[in-house]
């Protein structure tokens, strides 16, 4: 099979718009017909869209221009489609074809000619404007973006020209405009094109610049004392004249002179033309940093001493994010350099997007960049850091500040610097929140709030020996505020007010809005269980909360017990290496649905039961909880502590029988036996524990107690456990007690 013979078929559209679909979104089986490649080309040459083409060429300016253009037909050089998508190609033609545009008269052709001898070209015709070249040329379909490239660098460097820079070109489907040109040349028997590009080495990283007339002179006088040819192919002449042209426009000619004359191939005439070639056909992404690259590259310095001082003072300004007016400010102070001269330098620093070198130590740019960008503080409480707001730095924030330091002071970052950098705490404030607080509040001196808190809630806690005590709810809302004080200083409180009473009442929230909003956060929802977490919790926050207190359901009441009197924790915090010791800060509170929260009202020093019939919402949330605090720091400053006096101690204790929460041990004690009195006629036995315990769980129907909980009730009924010789000479523990059935 003769492959530069076949047919080699193309699709025809009507015309810009024309997809191939009809208004349905369906392939239109009223397209115009594909056609061979040969067909077109003779087209071209014979004058078959003469017609359409010079409609197209007479028109007065540039927008008429197109909307004609847009309106002839077209073809798919590189073959059939189904409809016009590149998703939807059908038999590829092998065919590539490339714009030259912007050529003189005079220059067409000399390029033609140039173009009809080489071996790799299968055709070549004006295009639909008349002022650029079609060339075609057999490629290999399914290296389509090799054979551009390549194509692109053979032309500019077999025959020192510049391909049309529409990236359009590599669109398969693209659209091919109809055109007519009687001396159409056609070579079917080309060459295929096979030079693909080389893998390069990848280019050098950009580097900032800024651009002056003083700095250009300075580096044109580099090229002048070392003769230096910094045009060593077609590829770069064109790229420095493009950078040349993108900044000064046609009056960068004197410039490309004086860059192009180290060329051992230099002729003015030739260059001139070039130039006017080179101004026609500029990419726009090209500026003048590619011509300070092509210097870099070659070893010149692209700026003044002067203008890198300027720059280097800028872009630390930059990196801190000073404003533009203040770090002209600096650069002034610092330097002798006019503002005349600084000014434009440091515009340009500042719009630039690319990074500038500065004599400071990477740790000396850190500490300024987060003390600029992320001002943040070492909360004692929390022991950790938090920005100005209060919010936790936390893992995704340390990330975000690593990410964003990258960004702006380049890739050398680590992450591990970021963070030795703010845990070394030496660029942030030392905050305690409650301490902090108190000086910020320390003239406020309000007296009643603390009445008024307990003024809102309605109980039917405080009989004590048949007398209400009407201050009862006061006394110990009192104590424990003023406890809650002494924990932030170093003193923790054991008392533990418990609100009972019906669901709904608002108990829940009566402690949940007790703290002030700075304190908020500092407020702890806990069952009070054992483990490393809780401990840590206790030590971070002001109030630790038990919704669902349920006196012996408690998972450990030891632990409760505990943990009321515990002054200090050891553990081992999140990223640190050692245990460390904490100081407990919570004090507790705790509500229940249920009355029975106390297990051993003999003995009951912490829990502070109190029965809400109802709370007041709204004198409630009347109170400014900033003067509750308050109150009760000056309290506490004057002397008071939550300890509780012996009368106190007393009235707490004479409330404990409605509270307590009697274990199954207790209550079969209470119903089967008795404690003896003394007097005479009591029928008193001695009886062991295991004796008692026998005799109990017989009441119970053979249920299995627990013998330890047996002999803590009997002890806390008052039954006092004594040794006595039995009947076989045998010395045996037990208690005296009297059996009721």
């Amino acid at each position: 099979m003769n492959l530069t013979t076949d047919k080699k078929l193309i699709s025809v559209f009507k015309n810009k718009f024309d997809n191939g679909l009809t208004k349905d979104g369906q392939p239109d089986p009223k397209r115009l017909s594909d056609i061979d490649i040969k067909e077109f080309l003779e087209g071209v040459r014979n004058g078959v869209w003469r017609k359409e083409v010079e409609w197209v060429r007479e028109a007065a300016d540039k927008a008429i221009y197109d909307k004609r253009k847009s309106t002839v037909p077209g073809v798919t050089i590189w073959g059939t489609f189904i409809i016009r998508n590149a998703g939807r190609s059908d038999v590829p033609s092998g065919l590539m074809s490339v714009d030259l545009d912007h050529l003189d008269e005079s220059e067409i052709q000399r390029v033609f000619n140039l173009l009809k001898a080489d071996p790799y070209v299968y055709a070549v015709f004006r295009s639909i404007g008349g002022k650029g070249l079609c060339v075609i040329f057999r490629v290999d379909y399914q290296r389509w973006l090799e054979s551009f490239e390549g194509i692109r660098i053979y032309l500019t460097e077999q025959h020192g020209l510049v391909m049309g820079w529409d990236a359009s070109v590599k669109d398969i489907c693209r659209l091919r405009f109809v055109s007519y040109d009687p001396d159409t040349y056609v070579n079917y028997k080309a060459q295929l094109f096979k030079r693909y590009p080389r893998k390069e080495k990848k280019e050098a990283p950009k580097l900032a610049y800024t651009h002056t007339e003083t700095d250009i002179r300075y580096v044109l006088d580099q090229i002048h004392a070392r003769a230096l040819d910094l045009t060593g192919s077609y590829e770069d002449w064109f790229r420095i004249g493009w950078a040349l042209i993108s900044q000064y426009g046609d009056a960068a000619r004197g410039i490309f002179h004086e860059v192009s004359q180290y060329h051992p191939g230099y002729d003015s005439n030739d260059c001139d033309k070039k130039f006017n070639y080179l101004v026609a056909t500029r990419p726009h992404s090209i500026k003048i940093a590619t011509f300070y690259y092509y210097c870099r590259q070659a070893g010149l310095d692209t700026c003044t001493p002067q203008t890198k001082e300027v720059q280097s003072l800028a872009a630390m300004s930059k990196k801190q994010k000073v404003s533009l007016t203040s770090a002209l400010d600096t650069v002034l102070k610092m330097t002798d350099i006019p503002e005349d001269v600084a000014k434009p330098v440091l515009e340009q620093v500042y719009a630039s997007t690319e990074d500038f070198a500065t004599q400071e130590t990477l740790f000396d740019q850190l500490e300024l960049f987060l003390k600029q960008n992320y001002p943040m503080r070492y909360n004692e409480v929390r022991r950790d850091f938090e920005d100005s707001n209060g919010t936790p730095i936390e893992d995704h924030h340390y990330y975000a500040i690593y990410m964003h330091a990258r960004k702006v002071l380049g890739d050398k970052v680590r992450y591990e610097d970021i963070y030795k950098i703010i845990h070394s705490r030496t660029i942030c404030e030392i905050f305690h929140p409650f301490l902090t607080f108190f000086r910020e509040h320390k003239n406020r001196k309000p007296v009643g709030v603390i009445r008024a808190l307990a003024d809102t809630i309605e109980s039917d806690t405080g009989f004590g020996d048949g007398e209400f005590e009407p201050n009862y709810v006061y006394i110990f809302l009192r104590k424990w505020l003023v406890g809650l004080i002494g924990a932030i200083y170093g003193t923790p409180c054991d008392l533990v007010p418990v609100l009972t009473g019906s669901d709904g009442i608002g108990k829940t929230w009566f402690f949940r809005l007790i703290l002030p909003d700075e304190w908020r956060s500092y407020f702890l929802d806990s069952k009070w269980l054992p483990g490393k977490d809780e401990d840590v919790d206790m030590c971070k926050n002001i109030i630790a909360f038990n919704d669902e207190f349920k006196g012996r359901d408690t998972k450990d009441m030891e632990h409760f017990k505990a943990l009321t009197s515990k002054e200090y924790f050891s553990v081992r915090e999140v990223y640190t290496r050692k245990s460390v010791k904490l100081r407990r800060l919570a004090v507790l509170c705790a509500t229940s649905n249920h009355k029975g929260v106390i297990n051993e009202p003999e003995y009951n020093r912490r829990i502070v039961p109190i029965n809400a019939l109802s709370i007041n919402h709204a004198a409630y949330n009347a109170i400014d909880k900033t003067d509750l605090i308050m109150e009760a720091y000056h309290a506490y400053q004057k002397g008071e502590r939550y300890v509780l006096s012996k009368e106190e101690r007393a009235l707490l204790g004479s409330q404990t029988e409605e509270f307590y929460n009697k274990s199954i041990e207790r209550q079969l004690i209470e119903q089967h036996l008795q404690l003896p009195t003394g007097k005479g006629g009591e029928q008193v036995q001695f009886m062991s524990t295991i004796d008692i315990l026998a005799r109990l769980e017989l009441k119970l129907n053979s249920r299995k107690l627990d013998d330890r909980k047996v002999g803590r009730e009997l002890q806390a009924c008052g039954f006092i456990r004594k040794q006595k010789r039995t009947t076989h000479g045998k010395r045996e523990w037990g208690y005296d007690v009297i059996a009721l059935d």
